[in-house]
């Protein structure tokens, strides 16, 4: 594994990717088009009853330099918050990316071919291939961390970076401009969220795992839909495939989204705007952030 990037950055990806694309496998084949005439970010807001107004941007926590400058709409719903809120605090996820690392390793002598089936490896050995690496190169670690890495093979080879991730420069602006930085969601929450993907359902990642070529067409169609502020086509493509893994969609998405929806209710009912950043596929569907709020009366709109 050497020849490929290192470790540690593939450990920090792994917590930024965590909501961004909760499940490594394919997408659809198609997706949705945008209505005509819809709004075309990825951004929504709502007002609060004291003149709070809460913007909520969906994120791809990485993209390539050709979409990375964002639009000029979320820099005005910067420039009008009074804080920014992240799923969890990016400053010390990326301080503790080792200990992620430590997390993806198996211990007490178990190894991907102990703990997956026959049928698995033989698909993850076809699988591996395609990106240059063994099965052995990678049988220390978890079948989550194996989709992580070959995850990031594929955003290398098609330029996509952190550092161009909605996240990444919207919380550097926040250090620069002095603005309060929250986290809706805690670092050790967020660390142990793929350990708490059941067995069976890691297995699955990995029999549904595709090769790079597959992967690329996957995720510029993720990518294209954000750009595109395709709200259905999101849903297809990011959470689509979690209708046969209803136990790892509620531990990675829903679960979060309910959770977070107390906290955002609370900036609504304050008298500073916000703007909230999350995972894109937290805010799309009918179990997304968006919908949660609109039950609760809140008159949302997508900008």
């Amino acid at each position: 594994m050497k020849k490929h990037s290192s470790l540690r950055i593939v450990a920090t990806l792994a917590v930024l990717a965590a909501c961004s694309r909760p499940v490594a496998t394919s997408a659809p084949t198609s997706q949705p088009a945008a209505a005509s005439g819809a709004p075309k970010h990825m951004l929504f807001r709502a007002h609060g009853p004291k003149g709070a107004t809460v913007y909520m941007l969906g994120s791809v926590h990485l993209l390539s330099p050709d979409v990375a400058t964002l639009p000029s709409v979320v820099d005005t719903a910067f420039t009008h918050a009074k804080l920014i809120a992240f799923e969890t605090s990016l400053d010390t996820i990326q301080m503790r990316a080792t200990e992620m690392l430590s997390r993806s390793r198996y211990s007490g002598g178990a190894t991907l071919r102990t703990s997956l089936s026959p049928k698995a490896i033989a698909h993850l050995d076809t699988v591996l291939k395609a990106y240059g690496l063994t099965v052995d190169q990678v049988n220390g670690f978890k079948p989550w961390f194996v989709s992580v890495l070959t995850t990031q093979l594929v955003m290398q080879r098609m330029k996509f970076e952190a550092k161009y991730g909605v996240d990444m420069q919207l919380n550097a602006r926040a250090h620069t401009a002095n603005m309060p930085i929250v986290g809706l969601e805690s670092v050790d929450f967020q660390m142990g969220l793929f350990d708490s993907i059941l067995p069976a359902d890691q297995e699955k990642m990995i029999l549904e795992a595709n090769g790079p070529d597959s992967s690329v067409r996957s995720m510029t169609r993720i990518k294209d839909a954000w750009v595109a502020g395709n709200v259905a086509g999101l849903d297809s493509l990011l959470n689509a495939g979690m209708v046969s893994s209803p136990a790892m969609f509620a531990t990675m998405v829903t679960n979060r989204n309910r959770s977070w929806i107390p906290k955002i209710d609370e900036m609504l009912k304050g008298k500073d705007d916000a703007l909230v950043v999350v995972g894109a596929a937290h805010l799309v569907g009918k179990q997304g952030v968006i919908e949660m709020l609109r039950a609760k009366g809140y008159k949302i709109e997508q900008m």
